[in-house]
């Protein structure tokens, strides 16, 4: 089973890039632009969310895709088109609620 990522550990990690994988021998580079606060269900829960611009020219619907960093195993994800970057890049967007962590 895949592990979900923290909220600390991809705020560490914007403007970074990782893999997002369209396919199981083919991913495209994608860069983590935004790891923004959500409103949260109950106060112990926690909600956020995850923006990764896309390359330009690429164009996803929404669907589960594997996120991971290099030579990791990674995260399936339901990813979401949201606001395309300035520059035109479209993006996914990941939401995540959890119970707050011990």
């Amino acid at each position: 089973m895949y592990s979900m990522p923290t909220q600390e550990m991809l705020m560490q990690n914007a403007g970074q890039h990782f893999q997002l994988w369209i396919s199981p021998d083919r991913a495209l580079d994608v860069e983590l632009i935004e790891v923004s606060e959500g409103i949260p269900m109950t106060p112990r829960h926690q909600c956020f969310s995850a923006h990764f611009a896309l390359p330009v020219g690429h164009e996803l619907p929404q669907a589960v895709f594997r996120v991971s960093r290099q030579n990791e195993e990674g995260w399936l994800l339901l990813m979401t088109p949201g606001m395309p970057c300035r520059d035109g890049r479209k993006v996914l967007h990941a939401s995540f609620h959890s119970e707050k962590p011990d």
